[in-house]
């Protein structure tokens, strides 16, 4: 039995197409660093549009998660979403050190 070349096309675009549907969807790694014997990841960050040293992140400091912060690398210092400002936070230092302007 031969199959058609037409048929045979038809029949290779169908199992890429399905192939592609049911692969897994690949996240991306947090970026993890060690500082001061604490170990720091960013699990999500975005930069500021209007203060470009300025970055929005969600950063675990030895297994405990943070709330979405701003994170200032012109001072170097970490606020939350009450408004309290912590200086020299070394969340921020390791924000500002991967992502250098």
């Amino acid at each position: 039995m031969l199959i058609k070349p037409s048929t045979l096309g038809w029949l290779v675009g169908v199992l890429i197409t399905s192939s592609l549907v049911f692969m897994p969807v690949a996240q991306a790694a947090p970026l993890c660093r060690t500082v001061a014997n604490h170990q720091i990841c960013i699990l999500k960050i975005t930069r500021s549009a209007k203060h470009y040293w300025e970055y929005r992140a969600i950063v675990k400091i030895d297994q405990q998660r943070r709330p979405m912060g701003r994170y200032n690398c012109r001072t170097g210092s970490y606020l939350n979403r009450q408004g309290k400002s912590t200086p020299k936070d070394l969340g921020t230092q390791v924000i500002c050190s991967f992502f250098k302007q």
